[in-house]
């Protein structure tokens, strides 16, 4: 950690006539070093000393229009951030000059804020989720090496570490694993089915964690797993961060049209919490260019706590649902559809709402996946999950400093040494964790270690590369510029809950479907307008810029460059591995609104006695298919002005998505135009072209509602 190191400036040294030849009693040449703090904290005073040899007199300069005199020389700085201060010393008609820079920070608090993550790293010891794996992975900082992988609960997200205590989030079976630092096991906490907790946070005063649940719940637990208290956040908290006064931040996974949401919450007295209030980082409009695009921040996975607590970042993807030529007549391109993107918010005492504070955008990178910021907070290490690239940005104005490149695939999670001096990455998709000396970034930090994450690879070999074609924005096949993957809009291959304006490519204003449980089963999207998950060659082709794993050749024969043409299939082994991690996807997860069985009964003769089995048959409540080379559509009155057409003809109808998963796949219909089941159900459906529900009683709707969300 550099703090209060005491460092020499360059020195320069002028005299108007030249030095006399040296005699005994000659004063020594004038050469003045400056002494002091590198990194003086905000609002307190810092001291520097001009050391020189002899007599002399000294005349300061340190910033904001202050000066000084003598050989000391003390200031405050109101404001963080990068300095340069300067001594010059005369004797005489000897003159030299001396310069110091200083970079401004606000003191580190104490405790430490803390954040939910998949790796962290305390003293000689980290920790790693692999999620693909069902594992944690116990490595050594020095030297580094693997220790041991632990086998915990289904798709393990993040952990946090408080004393001897190790917790694990495990999403797929809804539980927490408490285990030793070393990694055995003590004891396993089960959340209700279909909760799918995803991140963990360890108080930073000690004693107990947070866990945030699908469901919309910020549980605390203490250290054995006993539950205090829990509270309602609002729909699907993901990131989290905690300062040391009991101010807990989440933040909604996914975003509205509206913009993004944080939810703050006491937790000053962990039995005892209380919402404290919700905070929207509304869309910004207007902003499209070759260096910015307007939207909405869209998957926050991750917050990043400064040292000092007052802030919280929030790395994402900025999503361009703004823009389009139904919406606003201009088209998007592939600059401007998505970037990465920060927001920050600040934040107080736990009483406290979070308040908009900031936004910034990175050129020619996908989505920003997680961060953490240097002991001082004077640095932010951002990681760019697509670009497969670390960005080193200012603390406090985010502008880029340098970058670490080809830092792994996917990276998702980013750790520090308690120094400050080595940086660990997790990347996701090569199962290791990638370590680099960040001590001094005047050059570009090398890669000093590689500790394999994962024993025995979990997935399947065209599987695990199809993973990987669809995480990767750096291949210029995939995107022109870094800038969009199918991760992009299906990260974890589900959905970002967003309507997209795509009347340019011939469709619509079209809602992102989930690929959960779908496991790539023809016909894709709405339109139907795609016979096979490789047609994604002409999305990566036209939206996304790219060059397309295809060869020219092999697009435009026989009639492959429409995408109900020839098949694309067995011709590039990346978009076939795409697809086959495409149809890996078939599970659609546990519902965690379990009807009891005489309500499910109701609810499913109301689904029947409506007609909705006519679309919605079979057991994925669908009649999706191609027959005798045509899609099956449906009008069921849903069409508007925004919808568009298909292929660029005439839109008749359109295919009928599954009930299953309805649960996590809000908002509904084609277009995003329904924020509920009711609104499908009654608003959006005045004339009972879709199920027969106009004439159903209160009491029918709810048992209606409750059997679909069952699914």
């Amino acid at each position: 950690m550099r703090r209060f190191l005491i460092v020499s400036a360059a020195v320069l040294i002028a005299a108007c006539d030249p030095a006399p030849s040296a005699t005994p009693d000659a004063a020594p040449p004038l050469r003045v070093v400056i002494e002091g703090p590198t990194h003086p904290f905000a609002r307190e005073r810092a001291c520097f000393r001009a050391r020189y040899a002899g007599e002399g007199e000294a005349r300061w300069t340190l910033g904001d229009e202050v000066t000084a005199e003598g050989d000391e020389a003390c200031h405050a700085w109101d404001h963080v951030g990068a300095r340069v201060i300067g001594v010059t010393v005369t004797r005489g008609a000897a003159r030299a000059e001396a310069t110091h820079a200083v970079t401004v920070v606000f003191r580190p608090s104490d405790p430490r804020p803390t954040r939910s993550s998949p790796i962290h790293v305390e003293g000689d010891r980290g920790w790693v989720v692999s999620p693909d794996a069902d594992r944690v992975a116990v490595f050594r900082v020095e030297p580094p090496a693997l220790e041991r992988e632990v086998e915990v609960g289904d798709r393990p997200r993040a952990l946090a570490v408080s004393g001897d205590v190790l917790a694990v989030a495990c999403q797929g079976d809804a539980t927490l694993h408490l285990l030793s630092r070393e990694g055995e096991a003590r004891r396993v906490v089960d959340f209700e089915a279909g909760s799918e907790p995803w991140s963990v946070l360890a108080d930073p005063r000690g004693g107990g964690f947070f866990v945030a649940l699908r469901t919309g719940f910020v549980v605390s637990v203490d250290l054995e797993g006993r539950e205090r208290d829990r509270i309602a956040v609002g729909p699907e908290p993901r990131g989290m961060a905690m300062n040391g006064e009991g101010t807990l931040v989440t933040s909604r996974w996914r975003s509205t049209l509206e913009g993004a949401r944080v939810t703050t919450v006491d937790a000053s007295d962990p039995a005892a919490l209380s919402l404290t209030g919700e905070t929207l980082l509304p869309r910004q409009e207007g902003l499209d260019s070759d260096t910015d695009n307007s939207g909405v921040l869209s998957f926050l996975d991750a917050l990043v706590p400064t040292p000092d607590g007052s802030r919280v970042v929030i790395p994402s993807l900025k999503a361009n649902v703004v823009t389009g030529r139904f919406r606003t007549a201009e088209d998007l391109t592939s600059q401007t559809t998505a970037r990465a993107a920060l927001g920050e918010v600040l934040i107080g005492a736990p009483s406290e709402p979070a308040r908009d504070s900031f936004r910034h955008s990175f050129d020619d990178l996908d989505r920003a996946s997680a961060g953490v910021f240097s002991p001082l907070g004077d640095r932010l290490y951002l990681a760019m999950q697509g670009a497969q690239t670390v960005v080193v940005a200012d603390g406090f104005d985010f502008f880029t400093l340098s970058s670490i490149d080809d830092v792994g695939e996917a990276p998702q999670g980013l750790a520090l040494s308690d120094d400050g001096d080595t940086l660990f990455v997790h990347a996701f998709l090569s199962r290791s964790v990638r370590v680099y000396d960040v001590s001094d970034l005047s050059r570009e930090p090398a890669l000093s270690a590689e500790i394999s994450t994962t024993a025995a690879e979990p997935l399947a070999p065209d599987v695990l590369e199809g993973k990987r074609v669809f995480y990767r924005s750096r291949d210029p096949r995939m995107s022109r510029t870094r800038y969009l993957s199918c991760a992009s809009c299906h990260l974890d291959g589900e959905s970002d809950g967003l309507s997209w304006d795509f009347t340019q490519r011939g469709e619509g204003v079209r809602d992102t479907i989930s690929l959960r449980g779908r496991a790539g089963a023809a016909p894709l999207h709405w339109s139907a307008n795609f016979d096979e998950v490789q047609d994604f060659e002409h999305d990566i082709r036209d939206g996304q810029g790219g060059a397309g794993f295809l060869s020219d050749d092999d697009f435009h024969a026989d009639g492959r460059d429409a995408p109900l043409g020839a098949p694309k299939a067995g011709l590039s082994r990346e978009l076939d591995a795409l697809a086959s991690y495409v149809r890996s996807l078939g599970e659609y997860g546990e519902s965690p609104h379990r009807a009891d069985a005489a309500t499910a009964s109701r609810g499913e003769a109301v689904f029947r006695a409506s007609g909705c089995d006519g679309c919605h048959a079979g057991p994925d409540f669908t009649d999706s298919a191609f027959v005798d080379g045509a899609p099956v559509l449906h009008d069921v009155g849903t069409l508007g002005e925004a919808s568009g057409q298909r292929m660029g003809g005439p839109l008749v109808g359109l295919d009928t998505p599954s009930l299953r998963g309805l649960w996590r796949s809000a908002p509904y219909l084609h277009d995003g135009s329904a924020a509920t089941l009711r609104d499908v159900l009654v608003d959006r459906n005045p004339d009972d072209r879709h199920g027969v529900t106009q004439g159903l009683d209160e009491p029918a709707l709810r048992d209606l509602e409750a059997y679909l969300l069952s699914r």
